[in-house]
């Protein structure tokens, strides 16, 4: 009914009556439920509520998002705990971070300094790598993601 109590058991005749007595829809909630279960209700006000409760929903869910941190080829020590430490509050959010470095020039001989900082970034922040370093192109890259 209209103000939330329960016709019962009836007919879909009686249903489809009473909803035109109200001037409202009739609903079908559960169809796979035996008997089928339905509502008599404004549609309209029941779709807007739904909408409204689905945006409300997504406003306050933040999915797991990638944050980056650039590290050059010659960064200092000092440098690296900086960004280490904002590394870890991104990590703290919940957000996964791509740590990398692009080599220019005479550095792209040496990939394996670019993947020793990584490694050294990566103990620094306390974090495991979701995928091993990777070295396409001219960037050596690593995934972080929080210890759980």
């Amino acid at each position: 009914m209209e103000d939330g109590r329960s016709a019962g058991d009836v007919s879909l005749d009686q249903a489809r009556y009473l909803a035109a007595q109200y001037d409202l829809d009739l609903v079908e909630i559960a169809p796979k439920a035996v008997p089928p279960v339905a509502r008599i209700l404004d549609y309209n006000k029941y779709r807007y509520q739904q909408e409204k409760h689905a945006r409300q929903t997504g406003k306050n869910t933040k999915g797991n998002e990638m944050k980056e941190v650039r590290l050059g080829f010659k960064t200092d020590e000092h440098d690296l705990t900086t960004k280490a430490k904002r590394a870890k509050q991104f990590l703290e959010q919940g957000n996964f971070v791509r740590v990398f470095i692009t080599l220019r020039g005479r550095e792209n001989i040496f990939p394996d300094k670019a993947k020793q900082t990584l490694q050294e970034f990566q103990q620094l922040v306390g974090a495991t790598a979701e995928q091993p370093i990777t070295h396409i192109g001219n960037k050596v890259a690593v995934i972080l993601k929080n210890k759980k």
